[in-house]
């Protein structure tokens, strides 16, 4: 029986990887191949993170139970969006709505929000930002455009 795979993308696992546990627990951001040379599923640990963006480890761990990909829980590519309503920081402090924002992630996972500011003719994001929980996913809008070396998740 084939079993139907999710696509390639950023994920949370939620369990350690059986037989790899050590390296590939719980609670940590992966990219998740549908597909591999070997034929089985790959997961992709975070290597390096510079502007806010990781990137990951060329090679990667084999998912050999069909099971374990059902325990991947999916997460918004990193990049920029807009907020689809204003968010409340604290009692007194908020965010606008339809502020640019750069979406990243912990190595936990966890979403963080980066607001962008100008500086000169440019747009900057910080290297610190908000971090936040998967709530905020139904928030965000994306921002359609493309540079021209770009590709759709920057991994194929």
């Amino acid at each position: 029986m084939h079993v139907s795979l999710p696509p390639c993308g950023l994920y949370r696992t939620t369990e350690a990887l059986p037989g790899k546990e050590q390296w590939v627990r719980e609670n940590l951001l992966v990219y998740f191949h549908n597909h591999s040379q070997q034929g089985p599923p790959l997961l992709l640990l975070p290597a390096a993170n510079a502007h806010n963006r990781w990137s990951f480890h060329e090679k990667g761990y084999l998912i050999r139970e069909p099971a374990y990909v059902s325990t991947l829980t999916p997460l918004k590519p990193e990049g920029l969006y807009v907020l689809g309503e204003r968010i409340h920081i604290s009692r007194d402090e908020f965010i606008p709505e339809a502020t640019l924002v750069q979406l990243g992630y912990t190595r936990g996972a966890d979403p963080i929000l980066f607001l962008a500011r100008f500086e000169g003719s440019g747009i900057q994001f910080p290297s610190s930002g908000l971090k936040c929980t998967s709530e905020i996913f139904g928030l965000l809008d994306e921002v359609n455009f493309r540079t021209p070396d770009y590709g759709d998740d920057g991994m194929h």
